[in-house]
């Protein structure tokens, strides 16, 4: 790998090495005592050629039995989009043993290089939905599983998507995928209304489209799921002779009444991501407000918040003392940590890291 993918990779790795004393975090918010402890130890390994992984933005991501799956991604391994480095999209998987504690890295393993797509956790496997790459969207949706200890990816058990659709934010709510917003062209990028809905037991019938939220188009919105009810919070609204609109607006859509509701509060989470726990979301990071992509960029949120479906309370819990990256997807395990692996720290700045926050509501 290139002198400035090597300065990128010791510049992040130094940050997190000032920061190790910090390593285990308590935070008290004021319904309850949760202990929020954080975990730096993975690291995405180099792929085949490299000396270091500088990390991937838009990676699809989740676990298949006891293997953490990371496939795809984009980067700038060669600079900075401010020095006129050109992104590049990738097909490797990385796959992470817990069991053995140990990486195996498939290089060329989609069928093309692919990112920004939705990941769902299934029980054979993970769903990787839509994403996009230099030459376009992708209505693909492929299944990700493990068989006899090696990934496999199989793309006839799912349908296509109605159309193309990458920034996408997307959640399972019981049987049923939901997607909301993101870039839905191939030509041109702005944002969308595309709300569409695939349940997995009648999968036959489908992707249906449904009635979007009461709001402007979105893309790099955050979505969970919580009480059989669909949450979307934040993201923008941008697209040619537009300027780009911040949304901190919530939604939430209930399938069993087919409507939407706005959430009160303010949500500046956009590209953040964010998971299920006891009932609560909870929302790592994410983009507050535009800033000029540049050295001097301050890097994005450090802010883990915590969302009460039944409240409607938005609470701020703590600062992650580690880049908390966007584009990129929170993954549970069984032990209530959420996995965050790479992603984006500052416009064009992904980082190898792969982090672990452990949540306990004592």
């Amino acid at each position: 790998m290139n002198k400035i993918a090597d300065k990128i990779f010791k510049s992040l790795i130094a940050g997190s090495l000032c920061l190790s004393a910090c390593m285990a975090t308590s935070c008290q918010p004021s319904a309850r005592e949760t202990a929020v402890t954080w975990n730096d130890t993975l690291q995405l390994p180099p792929a085949p050629g490299d000396s270091v992984n500088i990390g991937v933005a838009g990676a699809f991501a989740g676990i298949c039995g006891k293997t953490l799956m990371v496939a795809g991604g984009a980067n700038f391994p060669d600079g900075f989009p401010w020095t006129g480095a050109k992104k590049v999209w990738h097909r490797t998987l990385y796959s992470y043993d817990f069991s053995t504690e140990k990486w195996s890295v498939y290089p060329d393993f989609l069928p093309e290089p692919l990112a920004y797509g939705v990941s769902i956790p299934q029980p054979e496997g993970i769903m990787l939905i839509g994403g996009n790459n230099a030459d376009g969207g992708s209505r693909a949706v492929y299944m990700l599983s493990e068989k006899d200890g090696r990934p496999e990816l199989s793309s006839d058990i799912y349908p296509e998507l109605p159309f193309p659709l990458a920034n996408s934010a997307g959640a399972l709510v019981g049987t049923k995928v939901f997607l909301a917003g993101g870039i839905c062209s191939d030509s041109v990028e702005c944002a969308s209304h595309a709300f569409v809905m695939l349940d997995t037991e009648r999968k036959e019938a489908g992707w249906q489209i449904l009635p979007p939220w009461p709001g402007p188009e979105l893309g790099f919105s955050v979505a969970a799921a919580a009480g059989g009810k669909f949450y979307m919070f934040g993201g923008r609204n941008f697209g040619p002779g537009k300027e780009i609109e911040i949304s901190t607006a919530g939604f939430v859509y209930d399938p069993a009444s087919g409507e939407w509701s706005t959430l009160r509060g303010d949500f500046p989470i956009m590209a953040a991501t964010a998971l299920n726990f006891d009932g609560d979301i909870w929302l790592f990071g994410g983009v507050e407000k535009i800033l000029s992509a540049d050295p001097q960029h301050p890097g994005f949120s450090h802010m883990l918040r915590r969302y009460n479906p039944s409240t409607g309370e938005l609470t701020d819990v703590c600062e992650s003392p580690y880049p908390m990256a966007v584009t990129t997807t929170a993954v549970a395990t069984s032990d209530s940590s959420a996995i965050i692996a790479s992603g984006e720290v500052r416009p064009g700045v992904r980082t190898p890291l792969v982090l672990q926050c452990t949540i306990r509501n004592n």
